[in-house]
């Protein structure tokens, strides 16, 4: 399956991609945990569903494998970055989860890690390039997604935030380094970044999508 090769066969870049978005997005699952009032349980179940989620939708589009089923380490990294982040928590109870930057920096960086590896796993499985634009999207905004319904709160990505446009920027981004065959390093570093500066500009300035409004 392709899910597999990139995460076993692939290149250093994307392994790393991938371990940093897994990460990123458990710590960001623990504190909408913590957030919500939730126990120790609910913390690491929301921890692996935020890192997971994503790929797990975009897997089962695009017909490939699911990539945690045939690889722990995922499913293994977000259960251990969750005990970390708890028993953090614990120790400094004084962290307030809706101000905490680094709760907002972590959703920023899985966004941007999962969106370019979804691209690359859609064009690798020979989706068209629209298609993988799509897939990037909802690999980057799918676990945050699942976040936020678990913590019984409206998906950020629904709330004129600038995230899924964020994702759709570093797809973008991913896709036309693909076109000019840049090195992965390129192709997957630069599109993440891009995308937590869009995030990051976004929070600072308050970029938002209007809303809808009744007639």
């Amino acid at each position: 399956m392709v899910s597999e090769t990139l995460f076993v066969g692939s290149s250093d870049a994307v392994f790393i991609v991938s371990v940093i978005g897994t990460v990123a997005f458990a710590i960001s699952g623990v504190m909408a945990a913590t957030e919500a009032g939730m126990d120790w349980l609910g913390g690491v179940v929301l921890a692996a569903v935020t890192a997971i989620g994503g790929g797990t939708i975009r897997d089962l589009l695009i017909n490939n494998e699911v990539f945690w089923v045939s690889q722990e380490w995922p499913l293994v990294y977000s259960l251990v970055t969750a005990v970390a982040v708890i028993a953090f928590l614990r120790v400094r109870p004084s962290v307030d989860p809706r101000r905490a930057t680094w709760y907002a920096a972590s959703d920023a960086v899985g966004l941007g890690a999962f969106a370019v590896v979804g691209t690359s796993i859609a064009v690798e499985s020979g989706t068209s390039y629209f298609i993988a634009a799509f897939m990037g999207v909802i690999t980057g905004v799918g676990g945050g997604v699942l976040r936020d319904v678990f913590a019984r709160r409206m998906p950020i990505v629904f709330v004129g935030e600038i995230y899924a446009v964020a994702a759709l920027v570093g797809t973008l981004a991913h896709l036309a380094l693909v076109e000019v065959d840049a090195g992965d390093v390129a192709r997957l570093w630069i599109p993440l970044a891009v995308v937590v500066a869009v995030r990051a500009a976004a929070v600072r300035w308050s970029w938002r999508l209007p809303r809808l409004t009744r007639g």
